[in-house]
């Protein structure tokens, strides 16, 4: 370290407390490291990640007179949200105080809070370190989320912004603030979908799940794919190790989307391949009227809703553009669907009542009563049954990477549907917002099931029978259940390598 940057730093560490400067010191080891997947001058990027919260702990009152001091008046936004008041004094400091030059750097550090549409590099590094450092909540998240961004940074901003824009609104942060970072997420979807369109044709998958995720994700689907066509996104849960040593049993759990439109072939088929005994149904009772399920002989129905969701619009305008007779009219009813957000707050504060916590202990209790195979649905098999067969998995003990593995193989079975809902929007000439926000509605988005199993152990720790606990079930289920779906067969130090 130089004479000058060992004098920086102990200017800021005099100016900031040890809490503070503790999450300087690591936000600058994320930058950098970003700086250097992207060819970002280093010092640069260090300099301005030290002094991107200089006046963080200044009281609102004396940033005010540094404002004033520096001739500069504050934005309508930090008035409105004095929160982030700090990042655009911090830039006056940094440049008067500090002697940063850099017009870039000063514009990281006055919008790293906040961000901005048309971000330099630089500016994105500062703006997604200060948001990963790895002591932020939920840090397997983050180091999901930093991965992604040493080769795609645009990606890793769009993911954390779903989690801070759910944050602004469960903590009511100002509308002004929330449509901030709704600019910035728009922005950068537009840009996204306005990139070379022959590579992207080449790569489809790239806009929803990272290479791994994908390579994943198709292994479950080759491996647990069931070979009939009248049932959207179809296939076992099985075959993933346990952290005793046991594995799930193959063709015994099944997950799929509706069965409105199964054929009585495929219904032979799954009774006698699977030795089909049981359905359970995730939708609410207007969502069955509306799309019934094809009844199976000598199968058994039950209709547990997994959550309590207003879905009436979003089934009347899915009936709307089934029956429509023109691409205009089914155009006009698929923008008005992606403007729904129904399914939003599905995957937060999921156990905070007590519906879902009871529907799930319901259908544990199924699981241990019947004999044969069981399939769990609700409309596209992505939101609901994901949630539900993770849970499963979870107790189970199967390893995080293999629930989202799981999770995620509904990307590549939803995929041509998305797509060509999706182009009916464009051909329509409807607006690239329109078009992603359906897109996102149809689509698979792994950090959300990343960031539901997070708060699932923030509740109830890594112990998975603390799950069990909060639906009201004990141990001797956790047994039951593990005996029942998981294989005989254990390794001889009762784990998997590679498992907790």
């Amino acid at each position: 370290m130089t004479n000058d940057n060992h004098n920086l730093v102990e200017r800021i560490r005099q100016r900031e407390s040890e809490v503070r400067f503790s999450h300087t010191l690591r936000m600058v080891e994320v930058a950098v490291s970003l700086s250097e997947c992207y060819g970002i001058d280093k010092e640069l990027t260090w300099r301005t990640g030290m002094l991107h919260d200089i006046a963080k702990e200044l009281t609102k009152d004396e940033m005010v007179s540094i404002a004033q001091k520096y001739g500069h008046t504050i934005s309508e936004t930090s008035i409105i949200y004095p929160e982030n008041m700090h990042a655009e004094v911090g830039a006056l400091i940094a440049e008067h105080e500090f002697g940063l030059k850099d017009r870039d750097a000063l514009n990281a550090i006055k919008y790293h809070c906040t961000g901005r549409p048309d971000m330099s590099m630089l500016e994105k590094i500062i703006f997604f370190s200060d948001y990963a450092e790895p002591h932020r909540p939920n840090p397997e998240l983050l180091q999901y989320l930093y991965q992604i961004a040493k080769t795609d940074i645009d990606e890793a901003i769009i993911r954390s912004l779903y989690e801070r824009i759910k944050y602004q609104l469960y903590h009511n942060v100002p509308a002004a603030i929330c449509e901030l970072s709704n600019n910035i997420h728009d922005y950068l979807m537009a840009k996204r979908f306005g990139w070379d369109k022959s590579a992207k044709e080449e790569n489809n998958h790239a806009e929803l799940l990272s290479d791994k995720e994908f390579d994943n994700a198709l292994e479950v689907v080759l491996r647990n794919g069931i070979g009939i066509h009248s049932v959207e996104n179809i296939r076992s849960v099985g075959g993933f190790p346990t952290i005793d040593g046991r594995t799930v049993k193959n063709g015994v759990l099944l997950r799929s989307g509706s069965l409105s439109r199964l054929t009585a072939e495929d219904a032979d088929y799954l009774t006698k391949t699977f030795g089909l005994s049981m359905v359970i149904d995730l939708r609410s009772s207007e969502e069955i009227k509306m799309s019934p399920n094809v009844v199976i002989a000598g199968v058994r129905y039950e209709n547990i809703p997994l959550a309590e969701l207003d879905t009436k619009r979003m089934d009347t305008l899915t009936s709307l553009y089934q029956h429509g007779e023109t691409a205009g009219e089914k155009a006009w009813y698929l923008a008005k669907f992606s403007k729904i957000d129904a399914l939003g707050k599905l995957y937060h504060n999921f156990f905070d009542d007590t519906f879902s916590p009871n529907a799930v202990k319901r259908i544990f209790q199924l699981l241990l009563e019947v004999d044969g195979a069981v399939l769990f649905h609700c409309t596209s098999g992505k939101d609901r049954t994901g949630i539900l067969v993770a849970i499963l998995l979870y107790v189970l003990g199967c390893s995080k990477e293999d629930i989202i593995s799981d999770y995620t193989a509904s990307a590549l079975s939803l995929f041509t549907n998305a797509e060509k809902f999706k182009s009916v929007l464009k051909k329509q000439g409807y607006s690239t917002e329109l078009q992603n926000n359906l897109h996102k509605i149809l689509s698979v988005a792994p950090e959300n099931l990343h960031a539901f199993l997070y708060d699932i152990e923030q509740s109830y720790g890594s112990q998975r029978e603390g799950v069990l606990k909060a639906i009201g079930l004990g141990q001797h289920e956790l047994e039951a259940l593990r005996d029942k779906f998981l294989t005989d067969s254990r390794c001889a130090d009762g784990k998997n390598a590679g498992m907790e």
